[in-house]
């Protein structure tokens, strides 16, 4: 346990003031909670004042100021997610406070703060996590300051809403079925997109955005309205942009807080010729084809030039651009994933080209085998601070490492480092097979290396020793590839479907009865009944 000095006085002599909101007096809560389980002790009060309130700010409502003068320490949210984001972003700053992972903290040991006069505001206004393990786990997210939490209760400040479906939206508002599209130049349709979306905003007015999205699939339609449309304009963006902005203008001037939101994703990803988004508009571009071992910013990879050219283009026409990213291997999410490397540098990219929301999807539908629990933590970290130093960004991996899997941590650095190095020179994409990561005879050089690594973090873990067991699977997955064993494969599945870990994405069944013989990649799914 630890001493807090605020300007040479103890903190726990102190009085917390809050503002009257829910909001406020959950920050106090908060604050209380965090010096008295840093110093060990008791709040008596008497000397000073932790001053924690709200001065609205509806152009920066996430924003706060931070002020520590002598006998007073006042942290001003400019909204009641930012009073929130003050005090945990005082108490990570300072007192060295870290949400790792849902019942993953630590903190310092106190210290002294002399005088503060500083203020945040964050680069992206929409900050979404897609992984399964802070899902339900408001604190992780609010203290995390991933603002799409979706609590109702307005002690947590509220938060990005959403009307309905957030993406792939057509099938809600025509009925039309996800395997097909609508055709978009329907007068019909249009006005089923109007309806859905102002029936949404009557029934809800807290909602800020409004997905008018395609199904996930191409099957565009080819009517001559809209192939002509298309033609004309050099992208089957044209039809979709077209009947956005028709939503978008319609209701414009009744609900003037409101964004329509819709995908530049595959086939829509090029800018039109002459259609520009509305002012209401989000455009989110998707990075689907992109390469992900290679730092957009580096020009020598010719997979994400293209890609590149595009948000380029999409900057030049329309102000607010949110990125859908994608951040796993979603075709196999046990085998691992060699993106650490590029993770800040791409944050840091989509910072500098102005883009004003980020949702890195994930692994969303289970806990992992691989790494996924660090990826979210380090991506919900670079949402807030994209702009982070790269000595920041490995100083958080090597927090995370050691909260998550204890003393033996440095062995699974070891192995996270080798990883992501193997697979620095190749291109790779969301559905890779593993071996196209990092080669078979790269595996099979340091295969006893990585055995030992495993072993001594297991050994060292501790009371961690489960988290190492689980992300240990990602090397099991594949040292049973470069060294088939067949009681060793039989032990793995059991283990990963005990846990209830997804395969992949699109989980069909993988039935006991397999040829344990062969490697995983090999095993056969079957569609469930």
């Amino acid at each position: 346990m630890g001493n807090i000095l605020l300007c040479g006085v103890s903190a726990l002599e102190y009085d917390i003031k809050c503002g009257a909101s829910p909001a406020e007096e959950y920050a106090g809560e908060i604050m209380r909670r965090w010096l008295e389980t840093i110093t060990g002790d008791k709040m008596v009060g008497g000397k000073g004042v932790i001053d924690l309130h709200i001065e609205d700010d509806i152009n920066d409502e996430e924003g706060y100021s931070i002020t520590n003068t002598s006998g007073k320490l006042a942290i001003i949210g400019h909204g009641p997610r930012g009073i929130l984001y003050g005090v945990y972003g005082f108490l990570e700053k300072y007192l060295l406070v870290r949400h790792y992972a849902p019942g993953v903290t630590s903190w310092g040991d106190g210290g002294t703060i002399g005088e503060l006069d500083e203020s945040f505001s964050p680069i992206f206004e929409y900050r979404q996590d897609s992984f399964y393990l802070g899902e339900d786990d408001l604190e992780w997210r609010i203290a995390n300051r991933v603002n799409t939490h979706k609590s109702e209760d307005p002690r947590h400040g509220g938060y990005m809403k959403w009307a309905g479906k957030f993406v792939h939206t057509m099938e809600n508002i025509t009925g039309c079925p996800q395997s097909q599209q609508p055709c978009l130049t329907d007068p019909e349709v249009i006005q089923k997109a109007i309806q859905y979306t102002r029936d949404w905003l009557k029934k809800d007015p807290s909602i800020r955005l409004v997905s008018i999205s395609q199904n996930d699939n191409e099957k565009y339609c080819k009517c001559e309205r809209c192939a002509a449309i298309d033609a004309e304009e050099g992208s089957h963006m044209a039809t979709l942009l077209r009947l956005v902005n028709a939503v978008a203008a319609d209701i414009k001037d009744d609900y003037p807080e409101v964004a329509i939101e819709t995908l530049a994703y595959r086939y829509t990803r090029n800018v039109p010729k002459y259609t520009k988004p509305l002012p209401n508009v989000i455009i989110r571009l998707c990075s689907f084809e992109c390469c992900f071992t290679h730092p957009l910013s580096w020009d020598a990879c010719s997979r994400n030039r293209a890609y590149v050219k595009d948000l380029e283009e999409w900057n030049r026409v329309c102000d607010r651009i949110y990125i859908w990213d994608y951040v796993t291997n979603f075709a196999n999410y046990l085998a691992p994933y060699p993106n650490f490397n590029v993770l800040r540098d791409n944050m840091r990219f989509y910072a500098k080209h102005s883009v004003k929301g980020m949702y890195p999807e994930g692994n969303y539908q289970s806990m992992s085998g691989e790494f996924a629990e660090l990826r979210a933590y380090m991506l919900a970290k670079l949402a807030w601070e994209p702009m982070m130093a790269e000595s920041t960004y490995q100083l958080l991996i090597n927090g995370f490492l050691e909260a998550y899997y204890g003393k033996g941590w440095r062995n699974i650095r070891a192995f996270l480092d080798w990883f992501n190095g193997a697979a620095k020179a190749r291109h790779i994409n969301i559905y890779e097979r593993p071996f196209q990561t990092v080669p078979r005879e790269m595996y099979e050089v340091v295969y006893d290396a990585i055995e030992s690594w495993w072993d001594a973090a297991e050994r060292d873990a501790g009371d961690k020793l489960d988290n190492v067991k689980r992300s240990r699977l990602q090397w099991t997955y594949v040292s049973l590839m470069v060294r088939p064993d067949a009681e060793k494969a039989r032990a793995f599945y059991k283990d990963v479907n005990d846990r209830g870990i997804y395969w992949k994405e699109e989980q069909h069944y993988l039935p006991e009865e397999q040829d344990f013989t062969k490697n995983p990649a090999e095993w056969v799914f079957k569609k469930q009944s």
